[in-house]
């Protein structure tokens, strides 16, 4: 059968019905719908296939980071400038990966302990940590090296970044704690505005009744 043949027959199949002539006036349109899906979904395919493999790779460098380095600083064997500066040489994704956040906490903890606060916040000003549950743990301990440190503006910056955030994690906590800073920085005004913002809110509270008595002595 010659081509003209079958493009008469498919065009007389499709015409006995208006769907069917609609489908064949539009084939050309149609066709390319069809492929253009079918590359969006090979590419999706692609891009999943990607991802795993990146998550793969990113697993591998933490596990290598935390088994060899890590390990070694625990058990003295490590640097604690050695070890800072093998975590300053991994990628950014990889220092700010899900798979890393508990290394990066137990180092900071590890660093606190031993009296290298410098070292710790450079550790933690590295992770981007942008889930609610990642970015409370990191921000808190941040927090408090900058305070021990006696970088107070630096620690109420980290807090106010972390209390804008609606889903924030213990949100009356953190914002006692802004309200505490503001004090211990001379800023009184926003102490009291943060205190009366955790009674008011979260008057159940533990933090609530903290506030309360910072509140008594502000007054």
């Amino acid at each position: 059968m010659s081509d003209a043949t079958q493009t008469q027959t498919l065009e007389q199949s499709l015409n006995k019905t208006d769907f069917g002539h609609v489908i064949y006036e539009n084939r050309k349109a149609i066709f390319g719908l069809i492929i253009a899906i079918l590359i969006g979904l090979m590419g999706f395919v692609l891009w999943k296939q990607s991802k795993k493999s990146q998550a793969h790779d990113l697993s591998a460098k933490v596990f290598e980071f935390r088994t060899k380095t890590w390990t070694g600083a625990k058990e003295g064997k490590v640097a604690i400038p050695e070890l800072v500066k093998q975590f300053d040489a991994l990628d950014k994704d990889v220092q700010s990966s899900p798979v890393m956040l508990p290394v990066v906490l137990e180092m900071g903890k590890f660093l606190m302990d031993k009296g290298a606060l410098n070292e710790a916040e450079s550790v933690l000003s590295k992770v981007n940590a942008t889930h609610p549950v990642s970015s409370f743990f990191v921000s808190m301990q941040r927090a408090v090296i900058l305070e021990k440190l006696g970088k107070i503006p630096e620690a109420v910056a980290v807090l106010e970044s972390l209390a804008k955030n609606k889903e924030v994690l213990m949100a009356a906590k953190v914002n006692f704690e802004l309200g505490r800073l503001n004090l211990l920085n001379g800023e009184k005004g926003k102490a009291q505005t943060q205190f009366e913002y955790v009674i008011n809110t979260f008057p159940n509270d533990e933090q609530a009744k903290l506030a309360k008595l910072y509140m008594a002595k502000l007054n």
